[in-house]
């Protein structure tokens, strides 16, 4: 077939009726293209998280810092995170759990970014909170995470007075999902 140029007509993929097969076709191919594939080689559909562990007790996190408050913080935002991000169930009480978490905060410190020069006094500041966390399986006594270690930082300006609590609330809550993170399976 020619146009009215003289110019050989193609026919289009719309009009030869292949168009309706390629949803059926996608929904076939799709799926072995991610199942069951080394995670070395590939991609995997399989969970992130141990489907053996069902439930977590997590421990109030203790602080060997001179600053109070973050411990509480860092347990909320865990508790928070597992909730959103795991197919895992918290739990109050030791004895009703398959998992328990716990750690303790060993340093937040400051540290000025930028000084005003006049009167020597910073300007932008970072905290940096520094975190050991531990996960232990009750069932079979086995350390999953053992005493392993989280160094996050948040910032913040002296002169718009969000002060130094937004910027502990700011790591504590990145190193809670650096935590659930954590708590998934190796690749």
């Amino acid at each position: 077939m020619t146009d009215m140029f003289g110019q050989k007509k193609v026919k289009s993929f719309k009009n030869n009726g292949l168009c309706r097969f390629w949803p059926a076709l996608l929904l076939l191919v799709a799926p072995l293209g991610c199942r069951d594939v080394d995670p070395d080689k590939g991609y995997t559909s399989r969970n992130l998280y141990n489907t053996d562990i069902e439930t977590v007790c997590v421990d109030m996190f203790q602080s060997e810092s001179f600053r109070r408050g973050a411990e509480f913080e860092l347990t909320r935002a865990v508790c928070q995170q597992l909730e959103l991000h795991s197919p895992y169930k918290i739990v109050a009480d030791r004895r009703q759990a398959d998992t328990v978490l716990y750690g303790s905060i060993s340093r937040i410190d400051e540290k000025a970014l930028t000084q005003q020069r006049e009167l020597d006094r910073p300007m932008q500041s970072q905290i940096v909170v520094v975190a050991q966390v531990t996960w232990k399986d009750l069932r079979s006594g086995n350390l999953i995470l053992d005493n392993k270690k989280f160094k996050v930082s948040g910032q913040f300006a002296n002169l718009l007075a969000a002060g130094e609590n937004s910027a502990i609330r700011q790591a504590v809550n990145e190193m809670a999902v650096q935590i659930v993170q954590a708590m998934e399976e190796p690749w």
